[in-house]
């Protein structure tokens, strides 16, 4: 997973949880869910500008194969401000902003 973005704290809590689901469903789906995110964080560290702006200055990558959304906030410093299910309330995304 890429080192250098800086995460919000609920993060985390939007990992675990998405995980656990596809981990009850199938743990080889658990695991593909986790490479993809993973993958894709270190596209976001790579290449962070080249990512869609969904909410300005909110952008986001999609989460490989899977229906959820990494939004981040890109300034001189990347910070990942969620793991969404794509079709959650973009309020989420903004509560977070600071």
């Amino acid at each position: 997973m890429a080192d250098s973005l800086r995460f919000h704290p609920l993060v985390a809590d939007d990992l675990s949880a998405a995980t656990e689901w596809y981990d009850s469903i199938s743990v080889e789906l658990g695991n593909r869910f986790r490479a993809d995110v993973n993958s894709r964080l270190d596209a976001v560290e790579l290449r962070p500008e080249s990512f869609a702006i969904v909410d300005a200055p909110l952008r986001a990558a999609r989460a490989g194969r899977f229906p959820y959304l990494i939004v981040f906030e890109h300034s001189r410093l990347t910070e990942v401000l969620g793991v969404f299910h794509s079709a959650s309330d973009p309020s989420k995304w903004r509560g977070r902003l600071r």
